[in-house]
């Protein structure tokens, strides 16, 4: 079957709840042809498809929105599936955005699935390289205890040493 992608959203969606794989994947290479308010609704619900290739390349498509996704990715944190948490922790690490970091750091500390945890891991360094400096202000501003705040830390320490350094240097200096 031949898929013109101009079509509607809706037409789209239902496309992508095939069990055909290939097919899901032809109609998210071919996503230029919808508006941009649709892909991203359409990424955004792909998040939440049961396969890892899937949900990963959705991830990276809704990295080129940046910001103005950051809180509908904040909000599948809280109620998606495992893999869909894990997913958008992928796409908000990418995308860098400081206002992801208090839902990423949530579930750092509160969920219990390890890719999920991995994930999380992944897009607090991410996020705190790309503005060490809001960062260590961000971080102090959080309304955590201190052993939350060493638990932060030290996950940034043995992943990124030199980015831990230039942070901890900026918090003991506030």
């Amino acid at each position: 079957m031949k898929i013109k992608f101009k079509q509607d959203r809706e037409t789209i969606l239902k496309i992508l709840e095939s069990a055909s794989i290939m097919r899901k994947l032809r109609v998210l290479d071919k996503l230029n042809g919808v508006n941009e308010k649709d892909s991203i609704k359409i990424l955004l619900k792909v998040l939440e498809d049961n396969s890892w290739c899937l949900r990963e390349k959705a991830a990276y498509k809704l990295v080129q929105y940046g910001k103005k996704v950051v809180p509908r990715l904040n909000r599948l944190l809280k109620r998606g599936y495992w893999f869909t948490r894990a997913a958008a922790c992928i796409t908000l690490g990418e995308i860098g955005d400081i206002k992801a970091l208090n839902a990423v750091i949530t579930l750092l500390l509160n969920d219990e699935n390890p890719t999920v945890i991995k994930e999380a891991k992944t897009a607090l360094i991410k996020i705190a390289e790309k503005n060490p400096d809001e960062f260590s202000i961000a971080v102090q501003e959080m309304e955590i205890e201190k052993d939350m705040l060493a638990r932060i830390l030290l996950i940034i320490e043995q992943n990124a040493p030199e980015l831990y350094r230039q942070i901890k240097l900026k918090i003991s200096n506030e």
